[in-house]
């Protein structure tokens, strides 16, 4: 051990930059995914908290397709033999006057709750009667909620709900409600009284007789109940929580573990080019009795210092960078997936090490290789000047395994999705990552060659990398890994988003929108879509209906849409892709037009009919006359024309309006005097106005807050690639600083030699780059076309930023050319005899 930590502590002094990288490259890719890990748990520790506090000790609930469920149901489960309680709750989004955002209302059967909800009944306050509970104006707060009204035990609350102001009086507290959850709990005949929602429940709580099991009941009386909505249990609706963000948060891990490769690419990089350099002193060590297998150990046990300290460090970092995270943007993870609170996060003991093992197993198969190089070499190899491209031999016969690599990738690219993760996907991209990085030496090889003539600088560089082509190979495997994973993710986001942006221009064809300012509150008022309908200076308006709709229980709920649509208006306003109906379906038969998410998901295709199921008992026969694209709802959205659900007597709550105005007149007076209008209901429902560039501007910006962990992953892989660079020409330097101080003896200048160098650093780094950008617009296109309609259930056009690739080109060459020659200017300065001394051979 001694010796091992002798010798170890001898290269980390010679070179203690390139290994300082190789340990920074690990840590990066660690500490991402570890943080990743951490702010994704922390917010459905919080979620699944929630749904426990407002289960309690439930066995399954009875939940509606859209919102509301009859109380008819709730009567036939008091008649049902196997259920011993049935606690109906009723849910509203309320306005409380002083609050911005509206909180959840929620009315409880104290009697019955008692047996299923104990810990949402609340506690009176001290002054308090033990009945107060069950007045007509009588609440209760949880802690956040009574911590964001500024006062600690407020005495009254005035709501505002569907044009009424109410005065409400706080009775107690809700202290067993979730961390950051803000809830007021009522007596459920006040709820339904004062929020105007008499003979409907919003979900009825089920606790079974002993002896009835949850699978047994839901078969047997699943049927009897599908009028009214469907049955689901605490754990069902936990598991739609997850998968909420589950394809988010796998596609961030992943590209994690995408850096952590990257790092183990450099790994392998500094391990091979430290084992070539080394290779005299290992020929002395053997030379005095070293044995091979002690020769292999002291690389691997080099290498797993190097992991051990990496990992420790991205634990580290990664830990850091989730609680500035949670602290200062919530545990939703820049994408608004959950409306997590920002309390302290919780260190993960397991996480923390499944992570570390990550890290350090990178950097021991990255040195495999190296240690199995190093052994097979032998006593008199490495005693000769030379030996470092010698001992890389095997790069000679890298391109059959590469191409083995390459073709193994295609059949890869269409293995289906598991679980929305595109495990194909990604397997082509590590098979064609590792194969892209085998052929390095066969393109160097092929590229460089020498001139038997030497004319020009140029020439005699391209002669001199051509010399040792196997030893630039290896080198510059962990810059071209690098800045592959840079290209493929910038161009696939930058086809994103200008494919967002095209599919705004088409969803937003009026000059001035309108939509209420909390996604839950119920509808616009009434009152103001008449004044806005009466208005002097409307031309057109469009009110849009829309409502959550479960197709599937064991799936998060898609939206319906309700617009005034027909199959020619479609064209027009809906982003179609592929054929669609040219004409109206017939009598009977709703048009529809469905997201690709529903698409992909349900399997529902052109000219299909379904029926969806709506709340107190309707339903509605829709044909899909069209798939259409939609970048605001991952799990699905389904259009439906407004007049046929108004000739069949129904309508969703109107939630937007698209609005024209009268030819001669501006926007910005329409939208003056609309605001006036809703100025005076802002008491029932804030609704806000924004036009289209408005509304294109905070969804690009949206855009770029869920990708910032992407573009921290590419700032990080260039800082990798631009210090594989620096490893690389580091390592060639030292193994040519007796061929410096023969060209200075011969009467070369330094600035000659240093001419020299940035010609081969601008051959080499040119190289990577080609490369690079090659096997990133190769990775880009799996991710545009496989990874991300795997994934997210949607296409994309592909786009390519020639412009930002150009900048990112030139500036890796320009900065690697500066890194290069920095990097073996103290060889080019040290003394010409003591260079020439040096002669081992």
């Amino acid at each position: 051990m001694k010796l091992t930590l002798t010798l170890f502590w001898g290269a980390l002094k010679d070179q203690p930059v390139k290994w300082l990288v190789t340990l920074l490259s690990i840590a990066v890719g660690v500490g991402l995914g570890y943080a990743v890990h951490l702010i994704h748990h922390q917010a459905l520790q919080q979620f699944e908290a929630g749904i426990r506090t407002l289960s309690g000790q439930a066995d399954l609930q009875l939940l509606p397709f859209s919102k509301t469920v009859p109380e008819a149901a709730l009567d036939r489960l008091d008649d049902n033999p196997d259920v011993r309680v049935a606690s109906p709750v009723v849910q509203a989004t309320v306005k409380i006057n002083g609050l911005k955002d509206p909180i959840e209302w929620i009315g409880l059967d104290v009697f019955r709750a008692a047996l299923v909800t104990p810990n949402l009944i609340g506690h009176p306050n001290d002054n308090t009667s033990q009945t107060a509970f069950l007045g007509s104006r009588s609440v209760m707060l949880s802690p956040a909620l009574a911590n964001k009204l500024g006062k600690v035990a407020p005495i009254t609350l005035q709501t505002s709900h569907n044009g009424k102001n109410e005065v409400w009086r706080v009775e107690g507290s809700v202290p067993a409600a979730g961390t950051g959850q803000t809830l007021a709990v009522s007596d459920i005949a006040a709820v339904q009284w004062q929020f105007g929602q008499i003979g409907l429940l919003s979900r009825i709580d089920i606790k079974l007789r002993d002896g009835i099991s949850v699978d047994q009941f839901r078969a047997k009386y699943g049927p009897e109940f599908s009028g009214f909505g469907h049955f689901e249990t605490v754990s069902e609706q936990t598991a739609q929580g997850a998968s909420i963000s589950q394809a988010y948060r796998a596609n961030l891990s992943i590209l994690a573990m995408v850096a952590l490769l990257t790092g183990g690419f450099l790994s392998f990089s500094t391990q091979m080019l430290s084992v070539a350099q080394r290779a005299r002193q290992w020929a002395l060590l053997g030379a005095i009795g070293m044995k091979q297998s002690t020769l292999r150990r002291q690389i691997l046990a080099e290498a797993a210092c190097i992991g051990v300290l990496g990992s420790l460090g991205g634990v580290a970092l990664g830990f850091s960078l989730a609680s500035a995270v949670v602290s200062h943007l919530g545990a939703d993870l820049g994408a608004g997936y959950f409306a997590a609170d920002r309390s302290s996060l919780e260190f993960n003991g397991a996480a923390a090490l499944l992570y570390a093992a990550f890290g350090l197993l990178t950097a021991m198969l990255g040195a495999l290789l190296p240690a199995s190089q190093a052994r097979a070499l032998s006593l008199n190899q490495r005693l000769r000047t030379g030996s470092e491209e010698s001992g890389l031999q095997f790069a000679n016969r890298a391109h059959v395994p590469a191409i083995a690599l390459l073709i193994l990738a295609l059949p890869c690219l269409l293995i289906p999705a598991v679980g929305n993760i595109p495990v194909g996907g990604y397997l082509a991209v590590a098979l064609g990552l590792f194969g892209g990085i085998l052929l390095i030496g066969p393109a160097v090889r092929w590229i460089m060659r020498p001139r038997q003539q030497v004319r020009s600088m140029w020439q005699m560089s391209v002669n001199r990398l051509a010399s040792t082509p196997n030893l630039l190979a290896v080198g510059l495997a962990g810059v071209v890994a690098s800045f592959a994973l840079v290209v493929s993710m910038h161009v696939m986001i930058y086809s994103f988003r200008q494919s967002l942006d095209n599919w705004l221009n088409q969803v937003l064809p009026a000059p001035l929108y309108l939509k209420t300012e909390h996604p839950e509150v119920e509808q616009i008022p009434p009152k103001l879509q008449a004044e806005i309908r009466n208005s002097s200076l409307l031309g057109k308006v469009e009110f849009l209906g829309q409502t959550h709709l479960s197709i599937d229980p064991a799936r998060p709920a898609v939206e319906l849409i309700s617009r005034p649509l027909t199959a020619q208006l479609a064209e027009n306003r809906l982003p179609l892709i592929g054929p669609h109906a040219q004409s109206d379906p017939s009598p009977g038969l709703v048009p529809a037009w469905v997201s690709e998410p529903v698409a992909d998901i349900y399997g529902k295709q052109l000219n299909d009919e379904f029926t969806l199921k709506l709340d107190n008992g309707h339903a509605l026969q829709v044909k899909v006359m069209g798939i259409w694209r939609d970048y605001a709802r991952q799990h699905g959205a389904i259009v439906v024309s407004q007049q046929s659900l108004e000739k069949l007597g129904l309508d969703l709550p109107h939630t937007q309006a698209a609005l024209w105005p009268k030819p001669g007149v501006s926007v910005a007076d329409l939208r003056k005097q609309l605001e006036t209008l809703a100025s005076q209901h802002l008491d029932e429902t804030p609704v806000s106005f924004s036009q289209p560039d408005e509304i294109r501007r905070i969804s690009l910006a949206i855009f770029d807050k869920s990708f910032a962990v992407t573009y921290l992953l590419e700032v990080a892989a260039l800082v990798i690639g631009l210090f594989g660079v620096a490893t690389a020409f580091s390592a060639m330097g030292l193994q040519r600083k007796r061929e410096f101080a023969l060209l200075s003896a011969i009467g070369a200048q330094k600035t000659t030699m240093l001419g020299l160098l940035l010609r081969e650093g601008l051959l080499a780094s040119s190289l990577a780059c080609g490369l690079g950008l090659l096997i990133g617009l190769a990775f880009a296109w799996i991710l545009v076309f496989v990874v991300n309609p795997q994934s997210f259930h949607w296409s994309m056009e592909w786009y390519t930023p020639w412009r930002d690739l150009g900048v990112m080109c030139t500036g890796l060459i320009a900065v690697s050319c500066l890194t290069a020659a920095l990097s073996i200017q103290h060889a080019l300065g040290k003394q010409v005899i003591g260079q020439l001394k040096e002669d081992w051979s």
